[in-house]
């Protein structure tokens, strides 16, 4: 019913599969960052076209020019805030995972090899 509580090395194995799961969660993050960038950039870059009369000016350019800008910086801006919240439970538990690591005893044989 209740399980005992968990060993030293199962404790350990945990938090490295939590450890990598979080690195995939940043990788994933930080490509939302860049594609916020992208769609900021491809708006503003309309928008300026438009402005500029390198593109027949139309209400439905001027609308997706402005949604398309400010849904990638509502996109970067969001994924950058979330990058950071997860790289900071990846320092925290790979703190954890360093003083697990800590706590065990290793014992010395003295056997003398090297």
């Amino acid at each position: 019913m209740f399980e005992a509580d968990p060993t030293p090395a199962e404790q350990i194995e945990r938090l490295e599969a939590q450890i990598d799961e979080l690195r995939e969660a940043i990788r994933r993050s930080r490509r939302l960052v860049v594609a916020g960038c992208a769609c900021a950039f491809a708006g503003a870059a309309l928008l300026i076209s438009l402005v500029l009369g390198l593109a027949t000016v139309t209400p439905a350019q001027m609308i997706v020019g402005t949604a398309v800008g400010l849904g990638g910086l509502v996109l970067m801006g969001s994924s950058v805030g979330s990058t950071k919240q997860l790289e900071l439970s990846l320092k925290q538990t790979e703190d954890e995972r360093n003083a697990a690591i800590d706590a065990l005893e290793f014992v010395d044989h003295g056997d003398g090899a090297r």
